[in-house]
């Protein structure tokens, strides 16, 4: 504002002494000109009186005295020209069309202004009718006056830079002045309010500022807090967050939506205000916030590295335009993955109960025909009859069993030391009659292990590892359960010399319902789930496990349970 004040002071000095000037300049100019035309007149009257006293040759050679600024031509009556001062009389046209002649000869004298034909320069004309008829003409060019007038410049010069100087040093005063009680009072506004004694007037429109100032301080803060909620919560959100503006680059990102787009941890201010592509590359990214700047909304799958994502694209909306899209991201590989595994567990689930509620439902539809006769079939498909509904009972069991780990696994219980050596010798001891029909020997070897778990889950998990080494073992064999610890984890080994897993099913062993031999399988019971019910054991006691086997060698799963759960 100060420097404004300054340069509109200072321009209007400049135009007034420019104004000045011109019209100074104008005014003398013009009152030269009327002074030249007079001078001419006069020197015309005087020597027309002097005509009739001299001859010709006399009055020529004072014709000739006159300054040479001025121009005399002697002229008949008829037009013809007698002399000329400044051409030569003999071959000059003749001059009775000339507008000052034809007055002249009418009025007796007569003026006019025009550029000359012969000096080619605007002249003043002034002809005067002598006593004989014949006319004297003077005339004296403008060109001559502003020539003289010229003289006069540097004068004028020299007078506008000292008014220039005089109007420089007068616009600093007067800004200063100006701004005086507007600087003091800015400085006040930041003190406890204005002086109203000597700032009667201003007091109104500082108050007024002062006001605004605290508004502004105010939502300033809101703003800042609003924006720290909204950092915090975009930063810490599992959802990807992108925000594109409406020319392409990126306004804000959040480190989930990096770490999901761009597969990598970085810093959020690498990407903003640089092109969305910068980020991701993908078509499907690329098509949705182009449908978005485009003014709808569109959402679009990927694969990257291994995992699925979703995106959310809409536009951005201001004042019912479009202004940029908001673009979520969701990892869903989980959730898929879960479904998946849900149709798997499905389709499984109703294979595996329907295989023995169809013979179940055939033996007593023969029965119920009357198609079984004697008391040995009819306790022979009694028998078949409760075997298949001991499986299909054991096999609703264990997916109870299941369902119900999985839900401890979402949802945690309390944990409660378990002496594990206790443990693993209880399992032993209730699976001694089912080894000693399979005809395979139990080993155990323990040591004093306290674990921080849940005693009916680790139950299960020891119960079917033992169980399956007995199952798939064979007469005469053995299988070995030992227990051991380190500073860190505690160590479960069960080890048979039985049938082993094939290499290629090896990896599969853990999943639901799956059986290296079904048709052995099918004869020595079973459901199919009891490795995946030591699975989840495993990681609800955040744990590993490996397992290791051969064809004909035997097989041994090592589960490591750590003694703290983080």
């Amino acid at each position: 504002m100060k420097k404004r004040i300054y340069w509109v002071l200072l321009l209007l000095s400049a135009v007034g002494v420019l104004c000045a000037s011109a019209l100074t300049l104008a005014v003398t100019s013009q009152r030269s000109m009327r002074q030249a035309e007079q001078y001419i007149n006069d020197l015309a009257q005087s020597i027309s009186q002097s005509y009739d006293y001299v001859d010709e040759a006399s009055y020529e050679k004072i014709l000739q005295g006159l300054p040479d600024i001025v121009r005399v031509t002697f002229i008949t009556s008829d037009g013809t020209v007698l002399y000329d001062s400044n051409a030569e009389a003999s071959k000059m046209e003749n001059h009775l069309d000339r507008p000052e002649i034809q007055q002249a000869i009418h009025d007796g004298f007569g003026e006019d202004i025009r550029n000359s034909s012969t000096t080619d320069s605007s002249s003043y004309y002034y002809a005067l009718r002598l006593s004989d008829g014949n006319v004297l003409r003077l005339a004296q060019q403008y060109s001559s006056i502003r020539s003289m007038m010229l003289t006069s410049v540097p004068g004028i010069v020299v007078v506008m830079v000292i008014l220039f100087g005089m109007a420089l040093l007068l616009s600093h005063w007067l800004t200063k002045w100006m701004m005086k009680p507007v600087e003091r009072a800015v400085r006040a506004l930041d003190q406890a309010g204005v002086n109203a004694d000597s700032y009667a007037e201003l007091k109104p429109f500082f108050s007024h500022i002062q006001a605004q100032d605290q508004e502004i301080h105010t939502q300033k803060e809101i703003l800042e807090q609003e924006r720290e909620i909204l950092g915090i919560i975009t930063n810490n959100m599992r959802e990807g967050l992108l925000l594109v503006s409406k020319d392409k680059n990126v306004v804000s990102v959040n480190p989930s939506a990096i770490h999901m787009l761009a597969g990598r941890v970085a810093d959020p201010s690498e990407f903003i205000g640089k092109n969305y592509l910068i980020v991701n590359r993908t078509q499907e990214l690329h098509d949705c916030v182009t449908t978005a700047l485009s003014g709808a909304s569109l959402n679009d799958d990927f694969t990257m590295h291994g995992r699925v994502y979703h995106i959310y694209a809409s536009p951005m909306l201001r004042l019912g335009e479009v202004d940029g899209a908001v673009v979520i991201v969701l990892d869903e590989t989980q959730q898929r993955m879960a479904e998946r595994s849900r149709q798997e567990f499905s389709a499984n689930v109703s294979h595996e109960l329907k295989t023995p509620l169809t013979s179940i439902s055939g033996y007593a539809e023969m029965m119920e025909n009357g198609m079984v006769a004697s008391m040995d079939d009819i306790r022979k498909f009694s028998g078949s009859i409760h075997k298949e509904s001991l499986r299909l009972i054991a096999l609703i069991d264990d997916i109870i069993r299941l369902s119900r780990i999985e839900e401890e696994v979402k949802e945690p219980q309390s944990l409660e030391p378990v002496e594990l050596d206790d443990l693993c010798e209880a399992v032993m001891e209730s699976l001694e009659p089912v080894a000693k029909k399979a005809e395979v020997s139990l080993h155990l070897e323990t040591c004093p292990a306290v674990l921080l778990g849940e005693d009916g889950m680790l139950s299960e998990l020891v119960y079917n590892l033992c169980e399956n080494a007995i199952k798939y073992n064979h007469p005469n064999g053995n299988v070995w359960l030992s227990l051991s610890q380190d500073e860190k984890e505690i160590t479960i080994k069960v080890k048979d010399d039985g049938i082993g897993i094939p290499e290629e099913s090896r990896l599969r062993v853990f999943e639901r319902f799956y059986r290296v031999d079904k048709s052995h399988s099918k004869q020595i019971g079973g459901t199919g789930l009891g490795l995946s019910i030591v699975k989840h054991v495993v990681e609800y006691h955040h744990g590993r496990v490996e397992l290791d086997s051969g064809l004909g060698v035997g097989t041994e799963i090592r589960v490591f349970l750590p003694k703290v759960i983080e």
